[in-house]
């Protein structure tokens, strides 16, 4: 029998997500059943936003309009076999034009995936390299709107521009940098909590502290000062 702490840990890892392949080519595609996420490389979109209550279809549609004011709504078909399609209507002088997911571009259906899994009811999410794909002008939009999500929500990234964007207490308190040890294990430190990289923090912005530091000397300055607290 689990006791009531390991219950809780099982529960938190079963409410994890990883979207760290999301592939145009897969979310293009259509689906049958999402069972509630969007799949390992955004393969179940087309299923998972036909499966949103109609609540939540609002919610993404309102989520997109601010990027895409454009964007009237989804064009969502149930085709034989159970198979979904997914589509969007848009407005142009007036004239609404029909999408299929095909012909969708490729930053707007990254940016749709990542909003609409944060309607999903995954506790934990982690999105790969998630400036991949997403038109710079949509970055800072989509930052603060994870930033500002109640999940908990990892994001990787090797982009001085996607740290450029967050405030200097968010960059402070939530940038990790992952890092090999000099005998090959690997570990996580707060970035701005290395002493050099602090100290450029207070004259730099978090991207221009990354963009100036030397990454292959911080293990052994890491290293350097655990020895000296020891």
């Amino acid at each position: 029998m689990l006791n009531d702490d390991l219950r809780t840990v099982k529960r938190f890892i079963s409410s994890m997500t990883s979207l760290d392949a999301l592939s145009p080519q897969q979310l293009r595609r259509k689906s049958r059943e999402s069972q509630g996420n969007l799949g390992f490389a955004g393969e179940k979109l087309s299923a998972f936003i036909h499966q949103l209550p109609l609540e939540q279809q609002g919610q993404l549609l309102a989520l997109l309009q601010q990027q895409y004011p454009q964007l009237k709504g989804f064009e969502l078909s149930a085709l034989r076999a159970g198979w979904k399609s997914l589509g969007i209507q848009e407005e142009y002088a007036g004239v609404r034009f029909s999408t299929e997911a095909r012909h969708i571009n490729d930053g707007m259906l990254r940016l749709m995936a990542i909003l609409a899994e944060t309607l999903s009811a995954h506790e934990f999410m982690l999105f790969d390299e998630i400036e991949n794909g997403i038109n710079p002008e949509l970055i800072e939009f989509l930052l603060d709107y994870l930033v500002n999500a109640h999940q908990q929500i990892m994001v990787t990234t090797h982009s001085p521009m996607i740290l450029n964007y967050l405030e200097d207490d968010v960059a402070r308190s939530g940038v990790q940098l992952i890092y090999k040890t000099l005998d090959g294990k690997t570990r996580a430190v707060p970035f701005f909590s290395i002493a050099s990289v602090a100290e450029k923090f207070t004259v730099m912005g978090p991207g221009e502290v990354f963009v100036d530091t030397d990454l292959k000397l911080l293990p052994d300055e890491i290293a350097h000062a655990k020895k000296g607290r020891s």
